[in-house]
């Protein structure tokens, strides 16, 4: 155990080098301070009425006494490993004082124990150029200079199958007996004797009946040896020491990395990753994700095993590498960034996946106003069919460690055998949009069963007032028959009631209103409110789309404002109708979009909540809001 110990020691300080080599985080978060404190002060923040009712739960808790040692002129991060030798995480908090942090511990200190022992003066030391604090009751440390505070974890592994994980194997061993088996000597021959029954003759004259056995009972006498005791509080005692010197080890290897990182001036952790012009920016590796996934339990580490061939080098060509998220608050609207990095064989297919152009029939059937929410979507599905072995292959593959190159190379080979691309895109050419027009109160009349004075069942017939959403789905097809078969099937087998112009689905004006199918050309239309469609191509609203449909693939708005005052004055929530309205005050919409291109492999898609306000920080606007909600009962 002390030379696995040794050896772990060599890799802490191995994998310290990830300082200067960023691009192998496995994850990265940062707070960009000097952008962020543009917008709006931490002071603004804390000092809301919202934030001061968090902070009044806790008398001990004063959530000043911590930011106001913080520079927010700099950047604070968090970031780590999972999939390194040895799992960690660092958080990075830039400050303004070092006796600032040491007497803020100190404090804390002295509320938690009743006399300032040695023993507890000892959990911070103090060195030259750094300090270090580790909570006897805590497994993380914490360590800072004049200019940052890290606080750093090396994370006790779950995995039982590495040298690691089997340093933290502190399960109690019990000895048992050996057992000597003794093995029977071998012999160079086998001889089988030939058995031969011999021939018994007996005189019938002799022949007795023999008496009846006497049944005995036999007493069965069971020893037992009353002097061994089996000494349950030895082992536990045994194993909580264990498991209390593994994690003082896991301390002193954090201690050693924490020197190696402050001996000769701390160097705060970067990325290239990370977006400098955001408010907040991350980057999480999809590719170390599905590692550690992958070698999460033992058992699943056992089944990939059994491939050799099963490695990471096929990850790297084949999967997406990962995400980025970036997230800016201004005063009228939030905005958060999404933007997924593919391998380059990846990116070239869904390049041509997500560039299609539209089929400009279906602009015949938008809204001649602006509707409460839509979205809309627009993919090549010939080329997604056309791809699909190849995405089959490209992510199935690396998941799977039972197929090889070959074995896949027989799936895809099936799968285009038994897919006519050309033929299956025509059902469905790859444009499907959504609206949602109104709410509408509609009236319901249902039939039930009552008894009456003489308790005899009798049939009542009731109404009940329902509010419904009215919608619009629509689809292009551009198969010549399917569509009208399918319409007509519907006709035959009652489902369908056939108008003129349209399909009326039969009996859904119970639920969901007066449902309609129109097939008219390359379109088809889902509907229960026809005349929000008429003569809508020509509307502003179908104008602006049209022009944004250029550039995005996606695209989608949900107003919330007019959704929730058409909502309100439908229904009766009650108390909650105050707190509805005022979330309606309060943001306006929020829009989201995706666009056709794909640069450098990396594919974007952008959400924004709109405020109705500017006067302040969206942030601000938000804690107001909460605020407001918590008083209302």
């Amino acid at each position: 155990m002390k030379k696995r110990f040794n050896v772990l020691l060599l890799l802490a300080s191995a994998f310290a080098f990830g300082q200067l080599t960023p691009n192998e985080f496995d994850y990265f978060v940062q707070f960009n301070g000097s952008q962020f404190s543009e917008k709006i002060s931490l002071d603004e923040i804390l000092n809301h009425d919202a934030i001061k009712k968090i902070s009044k739960t806790d008398k001990d808790f004063n959530i000043k006494d911590y930011t106001s040692l913080i520079d927010m002129n700099k950047n604070i991060s968090i970031h780590g490993n999972f999939t390194d030798s040895i799992t960690f995480y660092q958080i990075t908090i830039p400050i303004r004082n070092r006796d600032e942090v040491k007497a803020l511990f100190m404090k804390n200190i002295k509320q938690n124990h009743q006399e300032i022992t040695d023993s507890v003066k000892k959990d911070i030391v103090d060195y030259d150029t750094y300090s270090v604090y580790n909570a006897s009751n805590s497994s993380i440390s914490t360590a800072w200079n004049d200019d940052y505070l890290i606080i750093l974890e090396f994370i006790k592994p779950t995995m039982r199958n590495d040298s690691y994980s089997q340093f933290y194997d502190v399960s109690p061993i019990y000895d048992e007996e050996a057992v000597e088996v003794v093995e029977a000597e071998d012999s160079d021959e086998y001889v089988v004797e030939e058995y031969v029954e011999e021939e018994e003759y007996v005189e019938e004259e002799s022949l007795e009946v023999p008496p009846a056995p006497v049944e005995e009972e036999i007493e069965w006498a069971i020893e037992t040896d009353d002097s061994y005791e089996y000494d349950y509080d030895s082992y536990d005692n045994e194993y909580l020491k264990e498991i209390e010197e593994a994690d003082l080890k896991r301390k002193e290897m954090q201690n050693q990395h924490i020197n190696f990182l402050f001996k000769n001036g701390f160097t705060p952790p970067v990325s290239e990753k990370i977006n400098p012009k955001a408010d907040i920016s991350s980057w999480v590796n999809y590719q170390s994700s599905f590692n550690y996934l992958k070698t999460l339990t033992g058992v699943i580490k056992s089944i990939f095993s059994r491939n050799s061939n099963i490695n990471d080098d096929r990850i790297l060509k084949n999967y997406i590498k990962g995400v980025n998220f970036n997230f800016y608050f201004e005063n009228d609207n939030a905005r958060i960034e999404q933007s997924v990095e593919y391998s380059s064989s990846l990116a070239e297919i869904m390049n041509k996946v997500v560039n299609r152009k539209i089929n400009n029939n279906i602009f015949n059937y938008f809204p001649n106003e602006n509707p409460l929410g839509y979205m809309t979507y627009h993919i090549n599905s010939k080329e997604l069919l056309t791809n699909f072995p190849a995405i089959t292959e490209q992510l199935y593959s690396v998941s799977n460690p039972y197929l090889e190159q070959e074995d896949m190379e027989i799936i895809t080979d099936l799968i285009s055998t038994f897919i006519d691309e050309e033929a299956i895109s025509t059902l469905f050419d790859g444009d499907v949009t959504m609206f949602l027009h109104d709410f509408q109160k509609y009236e319901s009349t249902y039939t039930t069963y009552e008894y009456d004075e003489n308790y005899e069942e009798v049939e009542v017939e009731k109404t009940i007032s329902k509010t419904i959403p009215v919608f619009t789905t629509l689809f292009t097809s551009t198969h010549k028959t399917m569509g009208n078969k399918l319409f007509d099937l519907g006709v035959r087998k009652g489902v369908l009631i056939q108008r003129n112009g349209y399909y009326e689905v039969k009996g859904a004006d119970k639920e969901m209103g007066n449902l309609k199918f129109i097939k008219k050309g390359d379109v088809v239309v889902f509907t229960n409110g026809m005349n929000y469609i008429t003569n809508g191509s020509n509307s502003d609203f179908s104008r602006d789309l049209k022009k944004d449909l250029k550039k995005n693939y996606m695209k989608g708005s949900v107003n919330l404002k007019d959704l929730i005052i058409k909502y309100v004055s439908n229904e009766d929530l009650g108390k909650d109708t105050t707190k509805m309205l005022k979330v309606s005050q309060q943001f306006e919409k929020i829009d989201f979009k995706s666009s056709k291109k794909i640069e450098n492999n990396k594919h974007s898609m952008e959400m924004s909540l709109h405020s109705s306000n500017d006067d302040k920080n969206i942030i601000l606007q938000t804690l107001d809001l909460i605020e407001f909600l918590s008083n209302k009962k």
